[in-house]
């Protein structure tokens, strides 16, 4: 499980990510790990005043995988086989992406684009709190 990260600007004004938050909670519940696999490279303002358009396009470079975060994801994926074997699996990882409101989906494309491009099999599912 992994959220949408908001900007080190948002998270002074807020004081929290409501998308980690609701992340950690249902995580928990599922007995299920976060991995911090995304960071915010720009701020991009608040998304509310802006048209589709202007999303879709402040969204496209908006997104990365966290430095370090690699060897946690493979490690979730392969397992713990030992160092000298791997496992094989047939199935893609399967990933739940967590993020607070979902307007026009451009965050979420944003984020699944960058998450695609990971060295593994991957499917990606989402969860919002709300639909604007």
């Amino acid at each position: 499980m992994t959220y949408v990260p908001v900007s080190n600007e948002r998270l002074a004004e807020r004081g929290f990510n409501q998308a980690e938050r609701l992340a950690s909670g249902l995580a928990a519940a599922c007995r299920l790990p976060v991995v911090d696999l995304l960071q915010r490279r720009i701020n991009t303002t608040k998304q509310s005043f802006k048209t589709r358009g202007e999303r879709i396009e402040t969204m496209k470079e908006a997104f990365s995988i966290s430095p370090g975060v690699m060897d946690t994801l493979r490690d979730l994926y392969i397992g713990k086989a030992g160092t000298n074997s791997t496992r094989v699996h047939s199935c893609p990882f399967q990933l739940l992406l967590i993020d607070d409101i979902y307007t026009t989906g451009s965050t979420l494309d944003a984020c699944g684009r960058v998450i695609l491009q990971i060295d593994i099999p991957i499917e990606i599912y989402t969860l919002t709190m709300a639909r604007s």
